[in-house]
């Protein structure tokens, strides 16, 4: 609901340009009455630096208040654009109920007790989401997990085990 009169909205109060001192109907967040009285404004009296804290690494920085300047430095833009992609994709894994990328696992420690035949056999990216999927065997025996082919075929890629 607004507070103001309906015709104080449609005529805004005139107001006066601090560069020429003329003038003019303004129209929303306009100081200046042209882009040449702004120009020469922002020509006469250049910015004066003010201290700025990096929200990254939390150091205090100067920089010109109107160039926006957020971070300190390149390295510190990247960190949060790092942490923002992070944080987005742990967001949409929660909402879609995945579990987060994870890289893939290393090479696997040997171990001398008996061998799980649920352990992990490969691992390709998905065609698809370019995920990495595990491939487990679920066969009963080594050999039947690994049927030799008789005619080789060029788009069968070998699966490779993991140790």
């Amino acid at each position: 609901m607004c507070l103001l009169n309906p015709n104080e909205q449609l005529n805004p109060a005139p107001a006066n340009c601090p560069d020429c001192e003329g003038e003019f109907m303004p129209s929303p967040r306009q100081i200046y009455c042209s882009p040449r009285c702004k120009s020469a404004a922002h020509r006469r009296a250049p910015a004066s630096l003010a201290a700025h804290t990096c929200p990254v690494c939390e150091n205090i920085f100067t920089a010109n208040p109107r160039l926006r300047r957020v971070y300190c430095s390149p390295e510190c833009r990247r960190e949060s654009e790092r942490q923002r992609n992070r944080t987005r994709d742990e967001e949409r894994a929660r909402r879609l109920g995945e579990h987060p990328r994870a890289p893939p696992p290393g090479p696997q420690p040997a171990t001398t007790g008996p061998i799980d035949p649920l352990a992990l056999t490969a691992v390709r990216n998905c065609p698809h989401c370019d995920q990495p999927v595990t491939i487990v065997a679920l066969l009963a025996t080594q050999e039947a997990a690994r049927p030799t082919i008789t005619n080789r075929v060029t788009d069968i890629a070998p699966l490779r085990r993991l140790q």
